[in-house]
């Protein structure tokens, strides 16, 4: 092949479209976001009945209004207050993620509808993220406050990671796949694999600008650890006859968020958590490479066919 021959094949690759970042800017979203936090936290006990009487789905019958007026003048939550308002100061961060978010959403999925978006506090409950209805979506902002927050001190520091602004579009993109993946159809730890998988391919599909190592949630150092040892970490699934095991105790070493995976070995410290679920989503990578199935195909697609088609082998 001549020099130049060469040079116009390797620009020519180099310029391939990426299937899975498709240009969605003529995409029409738009979202409604309602700060029911600012609304009602600080707010005069005069104003409950007006907030009742538009957010009634908010205030379960039976709870008495002093309930209420002690939660919306309570100093820790106008503390926590203060916080959410000096990161979310209007809704410029929060829209722009969930416009993006939904441009790639109804690009693959058109009849896909855009819910109305409402703001409250997780109540102190960092696990309490994004909430997903049908017409409606609750978003919690008391924990996308940054890694760093004063008010997250007690937090453990692989949870913190991702209590950031950033993680906004990618924690909703994980609930809306969830709602939508069917469940592992067995127990076998393959079948989860997988199944969590698929999740963290379509969060990266419909959240393309955030890195690999966001999406998943690792930090730089964990991500270099889980792509390092790729390997290693999948012979060690080989060696101990773990696709097909259904001992409830793998979800823990090796599914469940944590700050490392267990494989009761002098690495586990260093090893990066859930590494279960990276290999899976490993696995389905390599699938989607091979088939070029579309993104229904593939939420439908048994694990069994998907780990077989995929010739998975790091």
């Amino acid at each position: 092949m001549t020099g130049w021959l060469f040079l116009i094949v390797l620009l020519a690759g180099c310029h391939r479209e990426n299937p899975w970042n498709p240009d969605v800017s003529k995409v029409p979203v738009k979202i409604d976001i309602v700060r029911f936090d600012t609304m009602f936290y600080g707010a005069k006990p005069e104003k409950l009945p007006l907030l009742k009487k538009r957010f009634p789905y908010l205030f379960p019958e039976g709870v008495p209004d002093s309930l209420w007026v002690k939660k919306m003048t309570d100093s820790l939550n106008l503390d926590l207050k203060t916080q959410v308002d000096s990161v979310f100061p209007d809704n410029s961060k929060i829209e722009g993620q969930l416009v993006e978010l939904y441009k790639h959403i109804k690009y693959y999925f058109p009849r896909e509808k855009v819910p109305r978006v409402i703001t409250m506090y997780s109540d102190w409950d960092y696990m309490k993220r994004v909430f997903l209805a049908d017409s409606l979506a609750f978003l919690f902002p008391d924990n996308f406050l940054g890694r760093d927050n004063r008010i997250y001190a007690s937090i453990p520091a692989y949870i913190r990671h991702w209590m950031t602004p950033d993680h906004i579009a990618v924690d909703w993109a994980g609930k809306w796949a969830t709602k939508r993946v069917p469940p592992p159809k067995t127990n076998a730890f393959l079948d989860k694999m997988i199944y969590h998988g698929k999740i963290l391919f379509l969060q990266k599909v419909l959240v393309p600008s955030k890195p690999d190592s966001v999406i998943i949630g690792y930090t730089s150092k964990k991500w270099e650890w889980a792509r390092q040892n790729e390997k290693d970490v999948w012979l060690y699934f080989l060696d101990n006859k773990l696709l097909y095991s259904t001992d409830p105790k793998l979800d823990s070493r090796f599914l469940d968020l944590a700050p490392f995976s267990k494989f009761y070995t002098g690495v586990d410290n260093e090893s990066a958590g859930m590494i279960g679920r990276y290999i899976g989503w490993q696995i389905v990578r390599k699938y989607m490479d091979r088939t070029g199935a579309d993104l229904p195909a593939l939420m439908r697609a048994p694990a069994e066919e998907i780990f077989r088609k995929s010739k998975y082998k790091p």
